[in-house]
């Protein structure tokens, strides 16, 4: 994969690791210095993070699972860390709540509720005991309804349908080192033609790999193949799992586990989906990338420590100034945890350079949250504050780019449930309220306010080009407010069903760039995992 890179950028790569990795190993040192008991994973990190694109940090679950994978843990990615998580910790400050979004069941694990409930075997449980104990089974059946009214926000743009999906998975594991795995998925759409990606593919294989080394408890995982990667909060490299056909790459990767501690380095390049012929990656695209974790190393908190380098032999924005050979560096850090009086807070940060040619990159993005719980309601609420920031470029030829890239990210909920605006050229102030209605109701609503980072450069969509430009910067920057609402009823470990309504009103920037029609999104889902 690296045979068309030059020995100087390859020994800046190698140089990166190793300060990422020196970095994990200082936070290593210090969990032992400490000398704590194992406490529990707060948010994500190396590869077992929350559940794929459809959350924010503000809202969103960051409970890890096994990366990408709704299925059974034996049927997901290698990314989730060994042996699961440790024993949550329990003192007067705690770990930070996990707010509520519609994320992937965390099947078979027993958690929140079902912590304490008797087992229930699912389907390819039941069916798995009649197996030899190498060979198991496992799926995930989902189907979404939803519609829009005023795409792109326009007039007489309306539509609703239907997208289905299932998934099936096979693993054989000869012994406790060596694992395969094979994932085969069809993905489709009722109500749109043509009918192609991300809506529809089907009869695909999504993930197939081959993973040595024990993955319960400490040590050496080596996975190569086709597989699921989720860092973080998956704003920078997620699976984009609310996608009815989501994200997977191919390529290797390596992992050590030891306490709270673990570093992953990989390899890989993106998966580019078409339906009808069997998915591949284009060659000279590459990711490669290096994700530290520490748990309780800061007290009740995870640090995250990352640098990701991104290549593309061709890169455009269209009408956007820049395209061309791109070559660029992340790197950021993440960091997630509870305070004293029922306050919790979450930030991650990142900087990017490079190039883009004939440009240099300069660029950043940001994320905070600050929430309370008032964990003695009747309906524990939870209050937070949010304030999302994605840096824009001038409309100058001063030869950078300052626009920034999110990279392969899980975009639903990030900013806004109606998934309209892209982490570019972006502000977003949220304010939202979260609630435990009962046992297996959970909801929440939420406010958006968005601006844009730079008058002069686009408004950004989830995917493509852009929605809208005002290279003069005469339109202003006042882009849009959002108002939100989601419910979510899980019945059974196995299944949650989940409602939800954004409505985007346009503001200045939509109003003189667009027709400014109001946008609508409704959806409701219902997932089975087994």
């Amino acid at each position: 994969m690296m045979k068309f890179l030059g020995v100087e950028t390859k020994l800046r790569f190698v140089l990166c690791m190793c300060s990422v990795l020196a970095a994990g190993g200082f936070a290593q040192s210090a969990v032992f210095a400490a000398g704590r008991d194992d406490a529990a994973a707060v948010g994500a990190g190396a590869g077992a993070s929350t559940s794929g694109d459809q959350s924010s940090d503000g809202s969103a679950s960051d409970s890890a699972k096994p990366a990408g994978s709704s299925t059974a843990a034996p049927a997901g990615s290698a990314a989730a860390p060994p042996g699961g998580q440790p024993a949550a910790k329990t003192d007067a400050i705690g770990e930070p709540p996990t707010p509520v979004s519609t994320v992937p069941l965390l099947y078979p694990k027993l958690t929140g509720i079902w912590a304490g409930a008797p087992l229930s075997p699912s389907l390819s449980e039941q069916f798995n005991e009649k197996l030899p104990s190498w060979l198991r089974f496992s799926g995930e059946f989902r189907e979404r309804f939803e519609g829009y009214s005023g795409a792109s926000f326009k007039h007489n743009s309306t539509n609703d349908y239907d997208l289905q999906r299932i998934r099936l998975g096979m693993q054989i594991k000869p012994t406790n080192w060596v694992r395969f795995y094979i994932e085969m998925q069809d993905a489709r759409v009722f109500g749109i033609t043509p009918a192609l990606p991300p809506y529809q593919n089907t009869d695909d294989i999504r993930q197939a790999y081959i993973q040595f080394g024990n993955s319960e408890g400490n040590g050496f995982t080596l996975q190569g193949g086709r597989f699921d990667m989720t860092y973080g909060n998956n704003r920078l490299i997620g699976n984009s799992w609310w996608t009815n056909v989501s994200r997977s790459f191919d390529g290797v990767r390596a992992a050590y586990q030891l306490g709270r501690f673990r570093i992953d380095a990989f390899a890989t390049s993106v998966v580019i989906i078409r339906d009808g012929v069997i998915d591949h990656h284009n060659e000279g695209q590459v990711l490669y990338g290096a994700y530290a974790t520490a748990h309780d190393v800061i007290p009740h908190a995870t640090l995250d420590v990352y640098e990701f380098w991104n290549i593309r032999p061709t890169f455009a924005l269209v009408n956007f100034k820049a395209s061309g050979h791109l070559s660029e560096w992340t790197t950021g850090f993440r960091w997630v945890g509870a305070l004293p009086a029922n306050f919790d807070y979450r930030t991650e940060m990142a900087y990017q350079l490079g190039t883009l040619t004939p440009d240099k990159i300069r660029a950043w993005m940001g994320h905070w949250v600050l929430g309370y719980s008032f964990k003695n309601a009747p309906i524990r609420p939870r209050l937070f504050v949010e304030y999302d920031y994605g840096s824009g470029s001038p409309n100058t030829k001063g030869g950078y780019d300052n626009t920034f890239d999110p990279i392969f990210p899980s975009t639903h909920d990030k900013l806004g449930l109606a998934d309209q605006f892209g982490w570019r050229n972006i502000r977003d102030l949220r304010f939202g309220q979260e609630f435990h209605i009962a046992r297996k109701w959970t909801a929440a609503t939420s406010f958006h306010d968005f601006w844009l980072a730079n008058a002069h450069d686009a408004l950004y969509p989830t995917r493509g080009s852009n929605i809208a430009q005002s290279a003069t910067g005469v339109d202003g920057t006042h882009v849009a407010e959002e108002l939100d609402i989601q419910a979510i009823f899980t019945p059974t470990r196995q299944t949650q069903v989940d409602f939800g309504f954004g409505h985007v009103i346009p503001a200045e920037f939509l109003k003189k760039a667009t027709q400014g029609v109001a946008y609508n999104y409704p959806y409701m889902m219902i997932e089975y995992v087994f």
